[in-house]
This record gives C-alpha cells, sequence and structure tokens, in this order.
C-alpha cells in the first residue's frame, strides 16, 4: 500500500512538474508579444471605420477628401508628397504603409521578424515594377523617382540610378547584384519576344510567393491557422493571376510556370484551371474547394458586369476575414500583426479606389462597388 502510494505520488509530482515545464515555455513564447500586441491594438482601434470610409466616399470635391483624410492617421504622409495630385495621394498611402511595416519590424520579437522581412520584400517589387512600367512607356527620370517609394533593401542611390536607364533591359542589368536579378533575367527572353511586361511582373510575383511558402513553417507545427493564411494568401494570388491572364487571352502554357501551390491548390490543379478554356471553365475546375463556394456567391455579378474584379474583391474579402480570424485565435502570437496587416491594406485599397473613382468622376453609389466592408 506504502508503495503504491510513493507512486501515486511520483506520477502527480511528475505531473506537476511537467504543466509548470509547459506553462513556463508558453510564458516564455509569448511574453515577447505582449508589448508588441498591446502597440498593435492601439493601431488597431485607430483604422477607419465604416462611417468614415463613406464620409470620403460622399466628398463633393478633392479639396474636401484631402481635408477629411488630414484628420486621419495619413495626414502626416499627405503633407510629404510633392503635390495634391491624386498619383501622389496614392504615393502618401503607400508611404504610410512602409512605415507600418518598418514600425512593425522595429518591435517584433525575432519570430516574427522572419514574417515580417518576407512581406517587405512586396516594396522592393513594387518599385522594380514603377520601374519597368515607365520605362516600357517612356518615362523621364524625373517622373520616375516622384513614383518610387523610398522604402525596401534597394538603396534609394540606386532606385535614382535605375530611373535614369533607357530601357527595361538595362533596368534588369541594374538589378545584378539583387535578390532579383536572376528571376527577372529568366523572364527576359519572353519579355523581349513579346515586349510585354507581364511576364517579368509574373516572374516577380512567383518569387515573391516562393518566399512565402518558405516562411510557412517558421511558426511550428502548431500554428495550422497560421500556415493556413499564408497557404490560402498564395492561392488567392495565383486564382487572380489565372483569371486575368484567361481575360487578357494568355494560354495556359504561358501562365503555368509563374504559378506555385500554395494551401489548397497544388500544381497539377493549377496546371488545369491555367489550361481551362475561359473563366467559367476555371470557376468549374475549382469544383470541391473552398474558392468554388466563394466565387460561385458573385457569379451572377460577373456575368452581369463581366469584370474579374467581382472575384478579386470577394476574394480579398476572405483573406480579410482569414486574417481576422488569425488575429483571435493567436492573440498572443503574430495574429494580432498580421490582422493589422491585411486590415491596413485592405483599407488603403479602399481608399485608393475611392480616388480613381473621383478621378474618373464615378457616383458615390458606383465607387461603393468597389469598396470591400466586413
Amino acid at each position: 500500500m506504502e508503495f503504491l502510494t510513493i507512486l501515486l505520488m511520483a506520477a502527480i509530482v511528475i505531473i506537476v512538474l511537467t504543466v509548470i515545464v509547459w506553462i513556463t515555455k508558453m510564458v516564455i513564447d509569448l511574453a515577447p508579444y505582449a508589448y508588441v500586441n498591446a502597440r498593435v491594438r492601439s493601431r488597431e482601434a485607430r483604422l477607419l471605420d465604416r462611417n468614415k470610409i463613406n464620409e470620403i466616399l460622399e466628398a463633393q470635391s478633392f479639396d474636401e477628401l484631402i481635408g477629411i483624410l488630414e484628420d486621419t492617421d495619413y495626414s502626416e504622409y499627405i503633407s510629404k508628397v510633392s503635390g495634391k495630385d491624386p498619383i501622389f495621394i496614392e504615393k502618401a498611402f503607400d508611404l504610410y504603409l512602409a512605415n507600418l511595416y518598418k514600425f512593425l519590424y522595429d518591435i517584433a520579437p525575432n519570430k516574427a521578424k522572419q514574417v515580417l522581412k518576407i512581406f517587405m520584400k512586396k516594396f522592393d517589387i513594387k518599385n522594380i515594377k514603377t520601374l519597368i512600367r515607365a520605362k516600357n512607356i517612356n518615362l523621364d527620370a524625373e517622373e520616375i523617382s516622384d513614383l518610387l517609394l523610398p522604402f525596401g533593401n534597394i538603396p534609394k542611390e540606386k532606385l535614382r540610378e535605375l530611373s535614369e536607364v533607357k530601357t527595361v533591359e538595362e533596368v534588369i542589368r541594374g538589378l545584378e547584384g539583387t535578390e532579383y536579378f536572376k528571376v527577372l533575367q529568366e523572364a527576359l527572353t519572353e519579355y523581349e519576344h513579346t515586349k510585354n511586361i507581364i511576364y517579368l511582373e509574373l516572374a516577380l510575383d512567383k518569387y515573391y510567393l516562393n518566399s512565402l511558402k518558405r516562411v510557412m513553417m517558421i511558426e511550428g507545427k502548431e500554428e495550422d491557422t497560421f500556415r493556413e493564411f499564408i497557404g490560402r494568401m498564395i492561392d488567392i494570388e495565383n486564382l487572380k493571376v489565372i483569371l486575368k491572364t484567361k481575360a487578357d487571352g494568355l494560354s495556359g502554357e504561358e501562365v503555368v510556370k509563374y504559378l506555385t501551390s500554395g494551401y489548397e491548390l497544388a500544381e497539377w490543379k493549377l496546371k488545369d484551371l491555367a489550361n481551362a478554356t475561359n473563366i467559367e471553365a476555371v470557376l468549374g475546375g475549382l469544383e470541391g474547394t473552398k474558392y468554388a463556394e466563394i466565387l460561385s456567391e458573385c457569379m451572377d455579378e460577373y456575368n452581369r458586369e463581366k469584370s474579374i474584379y467581382v472575384f478579386e474583391k470577394i476574394l480579398d474579402k476572405y483573406l480579410l476575414e482569414l486574417g481576422k480570424k488569425l488575429s483571435l485565435r493567436k492573440p498572443f502570437g503574430i495574429g494580432p500583426i498580421i490582422g493589422l496587416i491585411v486590415s491596413k491594406e485592405l483599407e488603403i485599397k479602399n481608399l485608393k479606389a475611392i480616388i480613381k473613382g473621383k478621378m474618373e468622376n464615378m457616383k458615390a453609389e458606383e465607387i461603393k462597388n468597389f469598396l470591400i466592408y466586413l
């Protein structure tokens, strides 16, 4: 009897020690996020609500719109750009987003820094795309410099130097020594054959998505929600590419090499979708996936509008919902950081849609069709 008591006590001690070790490890893992998430929640509280977005939407003039924005977090960035032209206001939004990433990167624990470092590649890619597009339509160096963001891994001096070259090919050669050179060099043949910059842009997009794939495992085996979010982000970007290139008449053979598997869409499935004969066939090929359910909701709207934007809009909304879910399920990890980034990027997308609509003299009700609300 005494022996059994000793065994029972030993078992209890082992269980207690195991629980203590588990709790200690959890506290050590989560403690670095406590301060970060408090700062993130503070930023989240300043997101524009639906009433503020509608107020901006209803502005009767561009000056009135700017006046409303000057009462938001964007005020500082609007005052920095070189003019009140809509193009420069859009640049102010991009500057805000770039500085948000920098703010998050500076305060984030090392584990989260690895994820943010990959996300921040998008600013390099945005600048490279701007350079390629500008050279393709023969903008001068001064015009190009005004469009570039002073953010990313490519130094400002290099961006200035690239803005002064004459051709797309020279831009690519000028990127030798950066991580983007090989990617663009491999797509250069198709560009030279077709003079279509889409192949260069798709190559950059695939490089970014593959970088995201590598980061999917950083958070460890238990972080299924994080892996799903990143994987579905990749799926959604692939679907956007397929839908856009299908609408533009590119062949599946041309497109499939720029796609990469994500969460639910394997390489063979992406190949089938890329080779589908039309938009309707792409949606049919998604049967059995989450995306079939999502996209079928807006098929009637697509048939009316004949614009793939209706699909892009609902996919972006779904990604925002996933980001929010990640924030709630992982409140003491990277979840809130991802939730804030997704929310801010969507907010800026809405603001850009409003400005573009105002530039094209669209009515508020028409512009509202392009906005994404939760």
